[in-house]
C-alpha cells in the first residue's frame, strides 16, 4: 500500500516537472498551476475565485497569488459580481482566449505524451482506479 502512495506521487512530480520543462521550452512564460488556471477558466467562462480553488484543489491564497500573476500578463480580468459586492467574476480576456487557443494544441502534445503506449482500454482502467481512489479520499 505504501509503495502505490509513492508510486502515484513520484508519478504526479514526474509528470508535472514534465509538463513545466514542456512550458519552458515553448517559452510560454507560464508555469503548470497558471495553464490549470487558465483552463478552468475557459471552461467556465466566467467563475469565481472560490470555484477556482475548489476545482483545482487548492486554497484560496494560492489562488489569488496565481491570479495576481495571470492578471498581470494580461491573461484573466476580474469582473465585479453583480449578485455580491464581496467577491469577483473570473474570465480570460482577448489576449488570454487568444493565448489559450494557441497554447491548447501544444499542451494536447504534452498531454499524450503522458499516456504515450497505453491502449484505450489501459487509459480507461487508469481513469476508473484513480477516481476509485478520490472517492476513498472525498
Amino acid at each position: 500500500n505504501n509503495v502505490v502512495n509513492f508510486l502515484m506521487e513520484q508519478t504526479v512530480r514526474q509528470i508535472r516537472n514534465y509538463g513545466q520543462r514542456q512550458l519552458d521550452l515553448l517559452e510560454s512564460g507560464i508555469t503548470v498551476d497558471q495553464w490549470v488556471l487558465l483552463k478552468i477558466i475557459e471552461e467556465h467562462g466566467q467563475i469565481s475565485q472560490v470555484d477556482i480553488a475548489q476545482e483545482a484543489l487548492k486554497d484560496t491564497a494560492s489562488i489569488t497569488r496565481i491570479l495576481d500573476l495571470l492578471q498581470k500578463k494580461g491573461l484573466i480580468q476580474r469582473i465585479d459580481d453583480d449578485f455580491d459586492r464581496r467577491k469577483y467574476l473570473i474570465s480570460l480576456t482577448v489576449d488570454g482566449i487568444a493565448f489559450f487557443n494557441r497554447m491548447l494544441p501544444q499542451i494536447s502534445q504534452i498531454r499524450d505524451q503522458v499516456v504515450k503506449g497505453l491502449s484505450k482500454e489501459e487509459i480507461q482502467a487508469l481513469k476508473t482506479t484513480l477516481n476509485k481512489i478520490r472517492r476513498n479520499l472525498s
